[in-house]
Formats: structure tokens, C-alpha cells, sequence
């Protein structure tokens, strides 16, 4: 009696690697960690062990960018973080202030993700954000 594939329990060998199949496909708790180190636990999936470190750098970056307005708030105090989604901060000023106010989290953004992202490598990656003025999230989104 010919041996079945030990993927998919075909009556034939497929030639594939099997082992190889079943290593990727059998849940191996592992940690992950960010650049800054923080780490996340118990990861099983392989997407989320290739994912985790990115996104989760991502966010390591955006927390230091509110952290970065929040210690520099005295330049703008009517200007007010009201939302932060993924990748975006949304933050409320008087029209007058907007373009300043821009300008300001545009700093902040900038200069949280490098330090992350540069401060210990010899290299460099470029950090970019895109600011938007709107009346609402409505009209800039």
C-alpha cells in the first residue's frame, strides 16, 4: 500500500516537503519584540510572529509622538489630541492655529517614529507623515 501525504492525507506523495508544510502549519508559541523591545507573548500564527514587530513598532513610535505633545502642549494649549486610530491623531484647534498646529504634530509624529526607527541604527530610514486641515475627520478622511 502506497504511503499517504502527511499534509493532506492524499493516497500519493506530492513531493513537497512535508516536514517543512507541517512546521509552518503547527501552532509554536512564540514572543515577539518591537524595536523598542516591547515584547508580545504566546504568537501562533505565522503572520501574526511576521506582523507583530512591525505594527507593533509602529504604535511604539506613535506613543512616543503623543508624548512628545504632550510635553510640548504649553505652545499650543487650546490645541487638543481628540482621537488617535491606527496611524492617525486627530486634534482640535481654533481655525486661526491650524496651520501651526499641523506643523507642531507634524513634528511630534516625525520625531517619535525616528527615534525608534534611527536612534540606534547606523542607517537611516526616512520617517514622512501627510498633515490635513478639515472642519471634520468627515471632510479629511
Amino acid at each position: 500500500m502506497p504511503r499517504r501525504c502527511t499534509v493532506c492525507d492524499h493516497p500519493e506523495r506530492h513531493g513537497i516537503d512535508e516536514a517543512l508544510v507541517r512546521a509552518v502549519k503547527m501552532p509554536v508559541a512564540v514572543e515577539t519584540r518591537t524595536l523598542t523591545g516591547r515584547r508580545r507573548q504566546s504568537v501562533e500564527k505565522l503572520t501574526d510572529r511576521l506582523n507583530a514587530p512591525v505594527q507593533g513598532t509602529g504604535a511604539d513610535g506613535l506613543k512616543l509622538a503623543l508624548t512628545l505633545l504632550w510635553e510640548s502642549r504649553s505652545e499650543y494649549p487650546g490645541a487638543v489630541p481628540v482621537l488617535v486610530c491606527h496611524d492617525e491623531v486627530i486634534v482640535e484647534c481654533d481655525a486661526e492655529q491650524a496651520v501651526d498646529v499641523q506643523a507642531w504634530l507634524e513634528k511630534a509624529m516625525i520625531e517619535g517614529l525616528d527615534t525608534i526607527l534611527n536612534g540606534m541604527n547606523e542607517g537611516h530610514i526616512p520617517v514622512v507623515v501627510e498633515g490635513q486641515i478639515a472642519r471634520s475627520w468627515r471632510e479629511g478622511g
